[in-house]
Parts: C-alpha cells; sequence; structure tokens
C-alpha cells in the first residue's frame, strides 16, 4: 500500500514541475490520505512539503505572468505616451514578490518622483523603506519609514477611506519590521498591533493577513 502511494507522490511532483497544478494538488492529497490511513506520518509530512511547494511555484508562475502583463503596458505607455506611475508601482511590486529587492527599490524611487501629493507619496516611502530593509539598509530604511509616518501623520484627513487606512496601515506594519530587526520587540509589537487594529475596522482583509504573517515573528 505504502508503495502504490510513494508512486502517487511521485506523480504529484512530476506533475506540478510540469507545472500541472490541479493534478498534482489532486495526487499529492491522494497520497497524503494513503499515508494517514497507514500511519506513515513521515510521508504525510513529505505530501505535505510537495503541496507546499506546490504552492510556491503556483505563486512564481503566476507573478511571471503578472510582470508580462505589467511589461506590455510599460510597452504601451511609451508608445502612445501615457502616464507611467502606476505601471511603475506594479512593476515595483512584482519585482518584491520575486525577490528582486534591488529592482523594486529602483522602480521605487521612480514611481516616487511621480507623486506629489503627501500621502501617495507616503506610501511609496514605506515601500521603499521594506526594499532598503530587505537589501541590508537598516539605518536607510528607518529614516525612511519615519518620512513616511510624519507625511501620514500630518495628511491624513487630506484622503478618504480605505486608501488612508491601506497606506496607514502598511507604514505601521513596517514600521513594525524594522523596529523587530533592530530587536525593538516591543517597539515592533505596539506598532503591528495599530496596523492589525486599522486594518481591521476596515475590513482590509489583505492587509490583515500579511500584518498576521509578520507577527507570527513574536511567537
Amino acid at each position: 500500500m505504502n508503495e502504490d502511494a510513494k508512486k502517487i507522490m511521485e506523480e504529484g511532483w512530476k506533475a506540478r514541475e510540469n507545472l500541472e497544478f490541479e493534478k498534482a494538488e489532486k495526487l499529492l492529497n491522494q497520497a497524503m490520505a494513503l499515508f494517514e490511513k497507514n500511519d506513515d506520518w513521515f510521508n504525510v509530512t513529505e505530501a505535505l512539503n510537495h503541496l507546499a511547494y506546490t504552492e510556491k511555484l503556483k505563486a512564481v508562475h503566476h507573478n511571471l505572468k503578472g510582470m508580462e502583463y505589467a511589461k506590455k503596458s510599460e510597452r504601451i505607455a511609451k508608445e502612445h505616451f501615457t502616464k507611467k506611475v502606476l505601471i511603475l508601482r506594479a512593476l515595483m511590486s512584482l519585482a518584491n514578490s520575486s525577490g528582486l529587492f534591488e529592482q523594486a527599490l529602483k522602480w521605487g524611487y521612480e514611481c516616487l518622483e511621480e507623486f506629489s501629493k503627501p500621502l501617495p507619496r507616503s506610501d511609496i516611502l514605506s515601500h521603499i523603506a521594506t526594499f532598503q530593509l530587505r537589501t541590508g539598509k537598516l539605518s536607510e530604511a528607518e529614516k525612511v519609514i519615519n518620512e513616511a509616518e510624519s507625511l501620514m501623520e500630518q495628511h491624513f484627513d487630506e484622503e478618504n477611506e480605505p486608501h488612508r487606512s491601506i497606506w496607514k496601515s502598511k507604514i505601521l506594519a513596517t514600521k513594525g519590521l524594522i523596529l523587530y530587526n533592530k530587536d525593538d520587540i516591543k517597539g515592533a509589537r505596539k506598532y503591528l498591533k495599530e496596523a492589525l487594529d486599522i486594518a481591521e475596522k476596515q475590513d482590509l482583509k489583505t492587509r490583515v493577513a500579511e500584518i498576521k504573517a509578520m507577527m507570527e515573528l513574536f511567537k
């Protein structure tokens, strides 16, 4: 029975590598159920690991597809002389998701030049601070996030919901992450708690999930 389950698991991870995600998930879950039935807990964990890698590969695949769309958008903007600011924002976000933080930082600086209003600038600054942190520039990241926080505090009433809460919760969460990297755990918890409160109050589901993932650092 276990040999059959192992064969099914192998077929599952091979389907994953062929980008046949639905087939992979079906086979891996089938194998896992057989392993559980036989109390083979080691291979239960192996099946779960393969499912985890499947989700990772799906994310990579979808991110690359997103980059294709953004690059096409960029080409159209150049050809027809339209504004690039939202394209730069998309490219920045996709580079971040791919772990290309230096490239994300480059697009972040370009994006910042396109914004004049204080709160949109504060949002881009919070992203820049994140990329700086990811590239080991902790002191620079702290200066930038403090600038973002100051702009947010001074101009919060100039924007409407949900944008201002989306931006503010991002700034506070980023500040919390920076404080965590400075070993200021108490300060980090305070900022993340405030960010979570804002996100939950406005029912910002994506932001709530992001902040809760950060808070896992403290467990």
